[in-house]
């Protein structure tokens, strides 16, 4: 057992525990990984009865003391996104406060700057889903440059409705559903229109890349490798009803584009 400093403050490392398990939690890690990273932490205080549940929504924290009043929290975590930048940084402190390398107070003061920080700026995000459909076009194969003209165009609705949509209050699977409705209808009407021979079928499949919960799938595969059946179902469930979405958005484009003369 590590032997707790005496300028140690139990329930500021307490906050510091919980904050870096928010965000772990909040940028997509696996469940395992957040546990395990409370459990270390919690240890610093040199008292063994520390304890923690987490799913990928919620987190509960107990840290009982016999000597003192038992600390226990629950944190409900709603805003996830998939952010592997922060967990790295969290990681990173964590490690230093466990090799003793930074202070209860410079590690509160990184973490809540990590919390604020929002990531890749705004501009890049809608530069980078500009481009993607491109790239997966040329990826899969596809040589012809009027197809590539047409990624550009699908690449932009994803660019400029992933903003809109942001400030709206609809669920996740509107959102993915409107986006990849767009994109179909948009590919095949465009391809009707400028280039008769361009590969339709290629050109969605290379626009709806950036809506596939690729992350989401290997995270829950991982909690489950890890014996978090709990959180790997729910991750699992969660990809699957993205999967679906956008495949319910690609038929219904397709369905809009049919209905036209």
């Amino acid at each position: 057992m590590q032997e707790t400093k005496p300028s140690l403050d139990v329930k500021t490392l307490f906050s510091v525990t919980l904050l870096a398990g928010e965000i772990l939690l909040s940028s997509g890690a696996e469940i395992y990984r957040v546990e395990d990273t409370i459990h270390r932490l919690l240890r610093l205080s040199g008292i063994e009865a520390a304890e923690s549940f987490v799913t990928p929504t919620c987190i509960i924290m107990t840290l009982r003391d016999p000597d003192s009043d038992t600390l226990t929290t629950l944190r409900r975590v709603t805003d996830r996104e998939h952010n592997l930048a922060r967990v790295a940084r969290v990681n990173k402190v964590a490690r230093a406060l466990c090799d003793n390398k930074m202070s209860l107070e410079e590690a509160s003061g990184t973490l809540e700057e990590i919390k604020q920080s929002k990531g890749y700026p705004e501009w890049a995000m809608m530069l980078l889903l500009f481009f993607l459909p491109v790239c997966f076009y040329m990826l899969f194969g596809g040589q012809d440059i009027a197809s590539g003209l047409i990624c550009l165009v699908t690449g932009t609705w994803l660019a400029l409705i992933r903003k809109v949509m942001i400030r709206t209050s609809l669920v996740r699977f509107f959102h993915d559903l409107i986006r990849a409705a767009g994109v179909a209808f948009l590919a095949s009407i465009m391809t009707r229109l400028f280039s008769a021979d361009s590969n339709t079928n290629l050109i969605i499949i290379s626009s709806i890349m950036p809506l596939v919960p690729g992350v989401s799938i290997t995270t829950a595969i991982r909690d489950l490798l890890h014996g978090d059946y709990q959180s790997g179902t729910a991750r699992g469930v969660e990809a699957f009803i993205i999967a679906t979405a956008v495949a319910v958005g690609v038929g219904a484009g397709l369905f809009l584009f049919r209905m036209i003369p």
